[in-house]
């Protein structure tokens, strides 16, 4: 069934074989390959449930191989370490005898410490933003797999004018939220924010080449692109149903691969982590 109709609490509600083997479903999404926000989200989900007393404060994933729509993803996770603060644990996605990719997610026990964040952008609120699908309008429309992540609703702020010191392009504001209202489970809000963070990467990485961000059909008509690794780190406890404000930047890219970053914030500016990816981006 395709994740659009299932809802992301659905897709995250992974079968447990065993205490440390779970199956999931893939969301239908129709990408040439299996979408990587799935991935990562449902390592998490697996990592997250294997830790009682701590909560995920990261996630790092490698894509090995090219997955399969309609296929389920089996995910096997190895205690790495049980400390006192930290627990970590590998999770390696199958499809068959095909090993999708390795996530290595730690997990971190509740903590008095050192607290502080990089200040909110001045994006506008969501609601004086458009959909992504009123900006594609100007292209033809979003492509036909948009159709399939009925679950996240994307909004995209107007373009800031000027260059910012640590992007070789204007920063991007995405808001994302889940449509579906998600259930209390904090291991199911941060793998959906994990989900929502693999969105709208590969428009930032050619905006400096001339891509128009929320133009979708022209991307998939001039580059060919393809996730190699995909990092979050979470502050805090995302409420993934209510709006969450992704600032893209890219600030470096080399022999055709691309580092985007997004710092993350909530609709009340709070910051609520970041993410990382490198890509490989080429023009068809």
């Amino acid at each position: 069934m395709m994740q659009g109709l299932i809802g992301l609490a659905e897709l995250f509600d992974l079968d447990r074989q065993d205490d440390d083997t779970w199956v999931g479903r893939t969301d239908g999404v129709r990408l040439p390959q299996l979408f990587g926000g799935q991935l990562v989200a449902q390592s998490v989900v697996a990592a997250g449930h294997s830790v009682d007393d701590k909560d995920v404060h990261s996630v790092h994933t490698t894509f090995l191989r090219a997955g399969a729509s309609g296929v389920p993803v089996t995910l096997r996770v190895e205690r790495l370490r049980d400390g006192r603060q930290i627990s970590t644990r590998e999770v390696n996605a199958w499809q068959g005898d095909r090993l999708l990719c390795r996530s290595v997610v730690s997990c971190a026990a509740p903590a008095e410490g050192l607290s502080h964040s990089r200040p909110a952008p001045s994006t506008p609120d969501p609601d004086a933003c458009p959909d992504i699908r009123e900006v594609a309008a100007a292209d033809g429309g979003l492509g036909e797999f948009w159709d399939d992540f009925a679950s996240i609703e994307v909004r995209l702020a107007p373009d800031v004018p000027g260059p910012i010191a640590h992007s070789a392009s204007p920063a991007n504001g995405v808001w994302m939220r889940s449509v579906h209202p998600l259930p209390d489970d904090p291991v199911v809000h941060r793998a959906a924010l994990a989900y929502a963070s693999d969105l709208m990467l590969m428009s930032t990485a050619v905006t400096p080449h001339g891509h128009v961000s929320g133009h979708e059909r022209s991307l998939a008509r001039t580059w060919n692109a393809v996730s190699l690794d995909h990092a979050v780190w979470f502050r805090g406890t995302p409420r993934a149903d209510g709006w969450m404000l992704f600032e893209h930047t890219t600030p470096m890219a080399q022999s055709g691969r691309a580092l985007i970053e997004a710092a993350v914030f909530d609709e009340h500016r709070t910051s609520l982590g970041h993410v990382a990816q490198e890509a490989l981006v080429k023009p068809l």
